[in-house]
C-alpha cells in the first residue's frame, strides 16, 4: 500500500487539512480527538442532507429538561398514533405511526406529549433561514429535513462545503438547542442515504469515487424513495443488495419495479443527475385528528370538522395561498377510508367557505350505523387567492361573512385562539379531550419519521 492524500476535519476544534498516509487519519493532528471525518474527496462535495434528530421529541425534551434522559414520545393517548420518538423511546421498539397503546405496551414509562405544530414550525423556519445563509439553494423535504447545493460556497464563505456545514451544526446545537445530522455527496440519493449512517448529531460523507463500492453491498431499502413494497418484491427476485440490483436482468427489474427500473437502478450504482431545487410546489394543504372515541352524531363531527377548517385555513393564508378544491378524509372504525371532494367555484383560503362545503360532503355520509375514528379536510389545486370581484361585491352575505372572519383572525392573532370560539366548538371542548395526534399541513409538516409506502417515491 502507498501513500495517499485525505481531506480531513476534526469536529471537535474545525481544523481542517490535508494529511497523507496509507489510512485515513483516526485522531486530529492538532487537538488530538478521535471525532474527525476524512476522505479524498472530502473538500470537493458539494450536496448536502440536513435531517433533524427525532426532530419533535428533541424540542421537547430541550424544552423541559426534566425529560431529557427519559423515553419521550410525541403523539396522542389511547387511539393516537406515535408522530415521533426520542432516541431513547426508540431502543424499545416504538417508531413513527405506531398506535400510542402499542408502544406504550413496549415502555410503560414512556412520556407522551402532545405534538405543537405551530411550536415546531418556527423552530423548523429558524434552522432554515440558517441554511439560506449558506446557500440559496436549499430545497425543504419536509419539516425538519432539507438538501442544499453548496456549490460556490467556497467563494461566499471562505471555507468549503464540509467546514461550512461542521459549524452550521454546532451552531444548530448550541443557539437552537437541538442536534442535526448531515450527509455530504455529490448527489441528492447519496446525501440522503449519508445523513442516516451516522445519528444522532452525525457527519458522514459519500465520496463519489467510492460511492459504486459502498453502495454495492448496501441493502436495497437503503435506496432513497424506494417503498417497502418494492423492496419485498426485489427481495423476492432474489435481489437483496444494491449491487444484486445492479447487475439484475432488465426484465427481471421492469418487472419488479415498472416504468422507475432504470432510474432506481442508476440509484443503485451511485447515479443521481437530479439538481436540488429550491422551491417545491405544494400540492396541498390539510389537516386531520383522530378521535378517542368513534363519532357518529353529524353535530360532533362538525364540531370537529370546524376546528380543521380553521386551521387549514391559517395555513393556507400564512401562505398567500387559496384552494381551488376541498377534500374531506374519513376513516371508518375498520380503518377503510372514504374521500369526498368538490370543486369551487372560485379558490378560497375562507375557514367559513371551507367549513361550509366540508359540512356538505360530511352531511352525505353521516346517518344510522354510519360512525368515524379520523376526519379529515383539505385543500388542493392551489393558487393565489381570488381578488374582489362583481360576484364577491353583489353577495352582501359572503362580504360580511368575509369581514367577519378577518376581524376574528385579528382577535386570535392578538389574543390567541381561545379568545373568541362558536357556540359549536365551544360544546365540542365541554366533551371529552380529542386526540389531534394526526394533524398535518402538507407545506410545513409533512413528517418523513414515518415508513415509507410504496407511493412514496419523492422525486423519481
Amino acid at each position: 500500500m502507498t501513500d495517499r492524500a485525505y481531506q480531513m476535519i476534526c469536529r471537535a476544534c474545525l481544523r481542517s487539512g490535508f494529511v497523507g498516509g496509507v489510512q485515513p487519519p483516526d485522531t486530529c493532528p492538532s487537538c488530538g480527538n478521535k471525532d474527525v471525518r476524512s476522505d479524498p474527496e472530502l473538500f470537493d462535495l458539494k450536496i448536502a442532507h440536513i435531517d433533524c434528530d427525532a426532530f419533535y421529541a428533541s424540542v421537547e425534551k430541550r424544552d423541559d429538561p426534566s425529560i431529557r434522559e427519559r423515553p419521550v414520545i410525541v403523539g396522542g393517548r389511547d387511539r393516537g398514533v406515535v408522530a415521533a420518538a426520542c432516541y431513547i423511546a426508540r431502543q424499545f421498539g416504538i417508531r413513527s405511526a405506531m398506535p400510542t397503546w402499542q408502544a406504550l405496551k413496549r415502555c410503560p414509562d414512556a412520556v407522551v406529549i402532545r405534538p405543537r405544530m405551530d411550536h415546531y414550525v418556527s423552530i423548523s423556519r429558524d434552522i432554515r433561514a440558517r441554511m439560506l445563509a449558506l446557500t440559496p439553494l436549499v430545497q425543504p423535504l419536509s419539516i425538519d429535513e432539507a438538501f442544499l447545493d453548496m456549490d460556490g460556497t467556497e467563494a461566499l464563505h471562505g471555507c468549503s462545503p464540509a467546514e461550512a456545514l461542521l459549524k452550521l451544526q454546532r451552531e444548530i446545537r448550541d443557539e437552537i438547542g437541538i442536534t442535526v445530522s448531515i450527509g455530504l455527496s455529490g448527489t441528492k440519493s447519496l446525501a440522503k442515504m449519508a445523513s442516516d449512517r451516522d445519528k444522532p448529531n452525525g457527519f458522514f460523507a459519500i465520496g463519489m469515487a467510492n460511492a459504486a463500492a459502498w453502495l454495492a453491498p448496501q441493502p436495497v431499502s437503503v435506496l432513497f424513495g424506494l417503498g417497502r413494497a418494492a423492496v419485498a418484491r426485489l427481495e423476492a427476485t432474489g435481489i437483496y443488495t444494491c449491487g444484486d440490483l445492479v447487475t439484475a436482468d432488465s426484465h427481471q427489474l421492469t418487472a419488479a419495479l415498472g416504468k422507475n427500473a432504470s432510474t432506481i437502478r442508476d440509484l443503485a450504482a451511485g447515479i443521481d443527475p437530479r439538481a436540488v431545487t429550491p422551491e417545491r410546489e405544494a400540492k396541498s394543504i390539510s389537516a386531520e385528528t383522530t378521535f378517542v372515541s368513534d363519532l357518529s352524531k353529524l353535530k360532533e363531527l362538525e364540531a370537529e370538522l370546524e376546528v380543521l377548517c380553521q386551521k387549514v385555513s391559517t395555513r393556507l393564508k400564512a401562505q398567500a395561498l387559496a384552494g381551488g378544491r376541498v377534500i374531506l378524509k374519513l376513516k371508518r372504525p375498520d380503518h377503510t377510508i372514504l374521500t369526498r371532494s368538490q370543486t369551487l367555484p372560485e379558490p378560497t383560503d375562507k375557514a367559513h367557505m371551507l367549513f361550509e362545503i366540508g359540512s356538505l360532503l360530511l352531511a352525505r355520509e353521516t346517518g344510522e350505523r354510519k360512525s368515524y375514528r379520523l376526519m379529515g379536510i383539505g385543500a388542493d389545486q392551489l393558487g393565489p387567492p381570488a381578488g374582489s370581484s362583481l360576484l364577491d361585491l353583489s353577495d352582501d352575505t359572503t362580504l360580511r361573512r368575509n369581514n367577519l372572519e378577518a376581524a376574528i383572525d385579528d382577535l386570535h392573532h392578538r389574543l390567541g385562539r381561545d379568545a373568541l370560539q362558536s357556540g359549536r366548538v365551544f360544546s365540542r371542548k365541554a366533551r371529552p379531550e380529542r386526540d389531534a395526534t394526526r394533524q398535518r399541513a402538507a407545506i410545513e409538516t409533512l413528517d418523513l419519521e414515518e415508513p415509507r409506502t410504496e407511493d412514496d417515491q419523492h422525486d423519481l
